[in-house]
Formats: structure tokens, C-alpha cells, sequence
């Protein structure tokens, strides 16, 4: 790239990056500077623009920017699919000017519906139904396009049919990896579900060069959930494809893969460690180690399966955290020393049990002044720690300061999580359970909406309740609830959204009643509006550590 062509970006960029600071669109924004840069330069310039409106907002400016960037860059950008589409692939294996700008595939079985797809419809030719494609050729489009798309940066392929393979063939899924491996510009890479079942084991195939993913490389962000990587006869094969990714920041991985405490990623940043099938309870100390080991980690997502074993000085640089009471304690420096792992041999199945045990007649250690780190902690979610427990070691492993999303699972009174309130007073998403259990009492209580409107009231800064606290003490009662909304959202000014009753099967969560504010004048005067819609909930991110925990 010459001097000036440089010069074209640096210059474009300024302009975009100044309107955007000033909270202006580019449609406000005088056009010619842009268009008079040679297309190749313009194409570059918005393919740095990932916000799907502010493509609209330049793309409405004018009618030259208008044939510029539609269907370009608004449509040519994201392709997430569920179902074959064999004319789709047929048109990106041949316009390799359209595929060339496709940055984000996502790729999914017809019974995937935690996305809502999207692909290009314009430029696409029609099919007639009549001669539908054989299989081999639209895998080979499908090759052809992916080798197009020269800027493709992230590649998510997921099949949640346990026993169905993502491919008729293997050599098909093995064409699209090898595919996908001579895209350098590949950062993000995700393979979740029945991928890699036909691959060699290292026996047959010590230089690991039968199945393509083992050779990959360049790769920043990789989600390898399947229960084909942690088959005994191929994770040498896993511990070399991860061995030769140096510059790893992120990692999703079953919690069985046995060989990751001999890796080491300088630049890791967020860990997820999930069960899929079953291990032993061993595997702990070695999870501890590589995880103590890795002082970088920022988001982590880990259920020990017994007791962990980390030091008080380890994860310094945590933000965000999902787990058990254990690895509070460890990092608080108020853990008994863990067994040994000779004793703890037996094997656990499935997903992990919810937390039934009352951490009263736990042997709490009482906290000590060992533990000195404060971790700038942002997001916690701890299975079975009680807000009193909290309010114990909180000072001995986080700075209360930068709590702003908690989730509590439990409590005992409605005074320990006002106290929780006013420990931590930047908190602005706050998850309640909808029981707690009172000192001296044997059974648990249901939340009542006066308990909840003294707790939230020590949560001013608080935006988005979570839980279903609210419906539980309205009796699931719609007029009742009604009137506990604009009650909420009185009592609370910043407040935007809460947890509705109903059950979004797609998205598999909660729907969101979000609320709606509108200032008016009445009399010489501002008065403030209330009022509320029920909206569908947030569409999951393959790349959220924590799976929508904190949405």
C-alpha cells in the first residue's frame, strides 16, 4: 500500500472517528471527503465499520453512497445460516467480489434457533427447485466461497444433534477445514457439537496431519466444545493444535481435556472449562494449576468438581467470574487445604446438580488478613455463597468499587443483601433468587414485594433485576405485577429493564419487560412518563465466557 493510499485511510478514519465521538451519524456527515477515495481504499475504509447502522447511516447520505454500500456492505457482511441454502453458496463461490467482504460466518443445524439468520437476498439468482444441487458440489461452492472471503475473521460451526454428523461425508468436513486453515486472516474459529468423530487417533497419525484442524494456526478465540476432543485416541492431537497457538486469548474446552495443564498462553484473557460427560475429581488440581499458572486471565468460567487448589495471589487481573464457593475461598485465603487426589476418585456425570446444601452447616473458615489481592472484579456469580458470606470475604479478594453485575444464588435475610446494597454501591445489575431462608427459620420464604422494594432501595445505581423476585412476590399476578413495575422504576431512576415470566424457548431465556421513559412538559414543568414493553432476550454470543449469565 503506497504513502498516500495510507495517508486516504488515516484521513477517513479521523472523519469517522470524530462524528462518531460527536454522536453524529454519517449521514449528517458531508460525503465527498469519502467519495472522492479510489473504491478499493472506500471498501477497505468501511469494512473496518462493524456497526450495522452507521453502514445505513453512510449508505443513506446520498444516492452515490447508496449504489456504494448496498447490497455491499450492508448485506455482505455477516452470513449466519441454519439450512443448506446450495444457491447461496453457488453465488459466493463465483462472485468473489461480494464474498471477499464477508467478515463473520455462522453456520448451524435447522434446530440451532438462538440466532436469527442472516444472509444476503439481493444479487442472490433464485432457484427453480427443479435440479437441486448434488451435496458434493454445493460442499465444493461452499470451499470455493470461504477461499473468497478474504476477510473473514471468524468461523462459528455448531451442531447440537447429538448424533448427527455435520457432514454426509468426513472428507467433506475435512474440505471445509482445509479450507478454512490457508485464511490467515481467521482469528475466531468455534466447532461445538459432533465435529473431529472420524479423526485418526495419534497412533495411526503422529504428525497429525490426517484431519486439518490440527494444523491450524493464527488463531485468537477458539470454542472447541464436542466430546470427540477429549477421546483418549486423539488429545495429543488437541495438545498440539493448542500448542502451536501462541498468541490464544480466549478458550472454551471441555473440562476432561486431560493434557491442558502442560500448556502455557502467554496472552490468555477468558477461560471456559464445561463438563460435558464425566470426569474424575483429580482432574482439579491440575485445573488449578494452569489456571494459577495463567496471571492473565481476565473472565473465567470453572465448577470444580470437589475441592480446587489455588493460592491467595492467584488471577490478580480477574473481571469476571463464574464458579463454586471453594474458589472464593481459596482466593479469599479461608479454604481448609483441599484433599489429597488419590481421595477423591469418584466421577461425576452430566451437568452439575444445582447447590441444595445450607452453607450454615458448612465448616466455614473465618477469613484472615492473609489474603491481600483485590481483584477489580466487575462480574461475579458464585454457586452457593450467601450474601452474608460475601459480605465476609469480600474485602479479601475484590475491590467492592468495581463490582457492577452480581448474581446471588442465596440468602438468609432481607438485611444481608440491603448491607450487600451498601458494600457495593456501583453494582447496576443485580440477579435475586425468588426464596430466601430467614435466621431460625427451617423452611425457605418466598420473596414479598415490600422485601423487595427495601432491598432494590439500597441499589441506586441499579439498571437491569434479573430473577424472578418481582413475579414471585406479585403472586404471578399481572395487575399486581403491573403496579410492582412502575413502583420499580420509580424507586429506581436508571432502571431499563427487568425479567418477565415468560419463557423464550428460542433464545432459551427469560423475555425482558424493558422500560420506557419520556420527559414532557405539563405546566411550565418536566414530569417524567413511565412506561413499559415486553421485548425477546438478547441473542446469545458464542463468544461470551459466561454465556449469557450477565446479559
Amino acid at each position: 500500500m503506497t504513502n498516500i493510499m495510507r495517508g486516504d485511510i488515516t484521513y477517513a478514519l479521523k472523519e469517522i472517528r470524530s462524528y462518531q465521538q460527536k454522536g453524529r451519524a454519517f449521514g449528517t456527515m458531508d460525503p465527498a471527503s469519502l467519495l472522492r477515495l479510489p473504491p478499493e481504499i472506500l471498501d477497505g475504509i468501511l469494512a473496518l465499520i462493524d456497526n450495522h447502522e452507521d453502514i445505513l447511516s453512510f449508505a443513506l447520505a446520498n444516492k452515490k453512497c447508496s449504489e456504494f454500500a448496498i447490497p455491499r456492505h450492508t448485506q455482505y457482511r455477516i452470513l449466519r445460516i441454519r439450512h443448506p441454502y446450495p444457491q447461496l453458496w453457488a453465488h459466493l463461490a463465483q462472485r468473489a467480489d461480494l464474498a471477499s467482504l464477508i467478515t463473520h460466518v455462522h453456520i448451524a443445524d435447522n434446530n440451532t434457533l438462538l440466532f436469527t439468520e442472516r444472509k444476503p437476498s439481493t444479487l442472490v439468482p433464485q432457484s427453480d427447485g427443479q435440479n437441486p444441487l448434488d451435496e458434493t458440489v454445493r460442499i465444493l461452492n461452499i470451499c470455493k466461497a470461504i477461499n473468497n472471503m478474504k476477510s473473514l475473521r471468524s468461523f462459528i460451526w455448531e451442531l447440537h444433534m447429538r448424533y448427527r454428523r455435520p457432514t454426509l461425508l468426513p472428507e467433506h468436513e475435512d474440505s471445509i477445514l482445509r479450507t478454512l486453515r490457508k485464511r490467515k486472516t481467521l482469528e475466531y474459529l468455534a466447532l461445538i457439537g459432533p465435529f473431529g468423530s472420524h479423526a485418526q487417533s495419534y497412533s495411526h497419525d503422529p504428525e497429525s496431519k490426517l484431519y486439518p484442524l490440527w494444523r491450524f494456526g493464527n488463531l485468537k478465540f477458539l470454542n472447541l466444545l464436542g466430546d470427540a476432543w477429549v477421546r483418549p485416541a486423539v488429545t495429543y492431537h488437541v495438545l498440539r493444535l493448542l500448542a502451536n497457538l501462541p498468541h490464544l486469548e480466549h478458550l472454551v474446552i471441555p473440562l476432561e481435556f486431560f493434557h491442558l495443564h502442560r500448556l502455557t498462553f502467554p496472552s490468555l484473557k477468558a477461560l471456559r472449562l464445561q463438563l460435558l460427560t464425566g470426569a474424575s475429581a483429580s482432574l482439579d488440581l491440575t485445573r488449578s494449576q494452569f489456571i494459577e499458572r495463567h496471571t492473565t486471565l481476565e473472565h473465567l468460567c470453572w465448577f470444580p468438581l470437589a475441592l480446587p487448589s489455588l493460592t491467595p495471589e492467584a488471577l490478580p487481573n480477574l473481571k469476571g467470574l463464574s464458579t463454586t464457593r471453594h474458589v472464593v475461598e481459596c482466593l479469599a485465603s479461608v479454604a481448609p487445604p483441599p484433599p489429597t487426589p488419590s481421595s477423591l476418585s469418584f466421577a461425576v456425570f452430566q451437568n452439575l446438580p444445582s447447590i441444595t446444601e445450607d452453607p450454615r452447616e458448612m465448616n466455614t473458615v473465618l477469613p484472615t488478613p492473609s489474603g491481600t489481592i483485590r481483584r477489580p472484579i466487575e462480574c461475579l456469580d458464585v454457586r452457593s455463597l450467601d450474601a452474608r458470606s460475601l459480605l465476609d470475604f469480600h474485602q479479601y479478594f475484590l475491590d467492592s468499587r468495581k463490582l457492577r453485575k452480581l448474581k446471588l444464588h442465596t440468602f438468609y435475610d432481607v438485611s444481608d443483601v440491603c448491607q450487600v446494597g451498601d458494600t457495593f454501591p456501583e453494582v447496576t445489575w443485580l440477579w435475586l433468587p425468588n426464596a430466601h431462608l430467614p435466621s431460625g427459620s427451617a423452611h425457605p420464604k418466598a420473596i414479598e414485594l415490600e422485601d423487595l422494594y427495601t432491598i432494590v432501595s439500597h441499589f441506586p445505581h441499579l439498571e437491569v433485576l434479573r430473577g424472578q423476585a418481582a413475579w414471585t412476590g406479585a403472586g404471578y399476578e399481572f395487575d399486581q405485577m403491573h403496579h410492582a413495575i412502575f413502583q420499580l422504576a420509580t424507586m429506581l431512576p436508571n432502571l431499563r429493564q427487568l425479567d418477565h415470566s415468560g419463557f423464550d424457548e428460542h433464545r432459551q431465556a427469560f423475555k425482558r419487560i424493558e422500560i420506557q421513559r419520556e420527559i414532557v412538559v405539563e405546566d411550565g414543568q418536566e414530569v417524567e412518563h413511565l412506561n413499559y414493553k415486553v421485548v425477546k432476550p438478547k441473542l446469545r454470543d458464542t463468544w461470551d465466557i459466561f454465556d449469557g449469565s450477565f446479559d
